[in-house]
């Protein structure tokens, strides 16, 4: 019964009877993802085998104990890497709420592998347009452990944080939340120069092209140190060319457009000259003026 594996798996008396509730949870997910998903007790039993280490808990086992209890732990990982690439149960993992925290709270401090996979899932939960907003607002920390991962020095790791990124940032409410997230731009300006690591350049420079869609964006992303220099530098870089100098090209025209328009709407009264005519702002006059300067 679901609810007696529930119940092993959440014992921590006993770390082989909780590997093997964790490895027969697996078996059943296979062929019962929504089934699973739905079912609170089994996935409150999946976050307290993430949290096995909370507060240091592994350090005080023994190493038989701790490689059973790590292994009920990668079990449990790859149980909800199979869940996350399924759309239709994506939505409701993604508001298991006592799984996507555990899944923020652990990432970053386990074993590399393990790690991995951890912040492939919360990718994959991206991927369904209709939990942006809730990963973004809901979650706590989520996007600030993106962030962290996009300069770890594990490729895949750092691949999977920018796309996570770059999917939230297709959604129009979400990309003022996301500009305003510390380091964000910063870490995500220097991913797009990574001209080594190609996928991750690409997929910064698709989330900077994504914010720069917001106009409320645009004082933001021009004070952050680079963003536009980094922009600049990968446009006129021919010698390269490619996607990346699209998308580079794109971003700018962007970002060129809400100037233009702050400063000015065409066909626009904003103000009178010296002889009471309209004057159209939004046109270059090619004029100097000077402060009483002699002829």
């Amino acid at each position: 019964a679901p609810e007696a594996l529930a119940r092993n798996m959440a014992d921590s008396a006993y770390p082989q009877i909780r590997y093997a509730a964790c490895l027969a949870t697996s078996f059943l997910a296979k062929k019962n993802r929504r089934d699973v998903v739905k079912n609170r007790l089994i996935m409150y039993a999946m976050a307290r085998v993430l949290e096995v280490n909370k507060s240091g808990a592994l350090d005080r086992m023994s190493e038989q104990d701790r490689k059973v209890y790590v292994g009920a732990r990668l079990c449990v990982l790859k149980m909800l890497l199979h869940l996350s690439k399924n759309k239709d149960v994506s939505s409701q993992l993604a508001r298991t709420a006592s799984v996507v925290s555990a899944l923020v709270l652990i990432a970053g401090k386990m074993e590399t592998p393990a790690n991995i996979i951890c912040i492939a899932i919360l990718t994959n939960l991206t991927r369904l347009p209709e939990n942006a907003y809730h990963l973004t607002y809901k979650c706590p920390d989520l996007v600030n452990t993106m962030v962290e991962h996009i300069e770890s020095d594990e490729n895949e790791c750092a691949k999977c944080a920018l796309y996570s990124l770059q999917n939230l940032s297709c959604t129009g409410n979400c990309r003022q939340e996301l500009a305003n997230e510390c380091n964000l731009l910063s870490s995500v300006t220097k991913a797009a120069f990574r001209h080594d690591f190609p996928e991750q350049q690409i997929s910064a420079l698709h989330t900077l092209k994504n914010l720069s869609d917001d106009p409320f964006n645009l004082v933001t992303m021009t004070n952050t140190p680079g963003c536009t220099a980094t922009l600049l530098a990968i446009a006129n870089d021919s010698t390269r060319g490619g996607v990346a100098q699209y998308v580079a090209c794109d971003t700018l025209a962007t970002l060129s457009h809400w100037l233009l328009t702050l400063s000015s709407t065409r066909k626009t009264v904003a103000s009178k000259g010296d002889e009471g005519e309209d004057v159209d702002v939004g046109r270059r006059t090619f004029k100097q003026n000077t402060y009483e300067s002699w002829q």
